[in-house]
């Protein structure tokens, strides 16, 4: 009995013995490399808006602007389809406050490296499709890629976990110990992929000149890419 109450006695004392070990001199850090990258990626979004009595006839409308879209988009190797959508909602008279018809709306998404082929793409789908009607640009996003921005966050991780071991050793120089051990590393990209937002514009508030207009050529611009290195490192001494 005696050898068992020394065993726990001696294993209720090793917690806070190695708890005040591990804290003694422990030190939080922190260390960020960025940089400025272009972007190689262009997210459009097009759109058909039109009313009609009859919701199936509407429909039946919109579809067939945007199966031609489609088809135009689909001869365009450089241009890729991120997708299609469609809402519909009921117009009321202003004066009675009844409803007198359908709106209907349909969407075309649309993704590409190559801004140029994008562009002109872009200026022959606003022109006459299917029944005369051709599509509105809504929005115009960029990005950078997936595959591109990975290639730079490797490199950037490299770089903050150099600047995080450069400011420990600083710190240690400073409290004057002999070495230091890392406890714990965390590495944020802070990177969040929404999608891009469309900035709606309803088709009566378009002029009829700016219709069917090629836009100019698309520039991309550039985008942040950030990586923070934080940790705990304990001073030796």
């Amino acid at each position: 009995m005696r050898r068992i109450a020394a065993c726990l006695l001696i294993a209720g004392l090793s917690g806070p013995v190695l708890a005040e070990t591990l804290n003694y001199n422990v030190v939080n850090l922190n260390a960020q490399s960025s940089r400025e990258v272009g972007n190689d990626t262009a997210h459009a979004l097009l759109f058909v808006e039109l009313n009609d009595a009859d919701p199936a006839r509407l429909s039946d409308r919109v579809n067939q602007t945007l199966a031609a879209a489609l088809k135009r988009v689909k001869a365009v190797g450089a241009v890729q389809s991120g997708g299609t959508g469609y809402t519909t909602f009921p117009v009321y008279n202003n004066k009675t406050n009844k409803q007198e018809g359908w709106r209907g709306r349909g969407e075309l998404r649309l993704n590409s490296k190559d801004f140029s082929a994008l562009s002109k793409l872009l200026g022959e789908l606003q022109q006459p499709l299917a029944n005369g009607i051709g599509m509105q640009l809504a929005d115009v996003r960029y990005g950078v890629s997936e595959q591109r921005r990975d290639q730079v966050e490797n490199e950037l991780i490299e770089e903050s976990l150099k600047a995080f071991r450069q400011r420990a050793d600083l710190v240690r120089r400073n409290l004057e110990g002999s070495s230091f051990k890392v406890i714990n590393v965390n590495v944020d990209t802070g990177h969040v992929s929404p999608p891009p937002m469309p900035m709606y514009k309803s088709a009566r508030t378009i002029s009829a000149d700016a219709v069917g207009a090629a836009p100019p050529m698309l520039e991309g611009g550039d985008s942040r890419v950030s990586v923070t290195v934080s940790g705990s490192i304990q001073v030796q001494q």
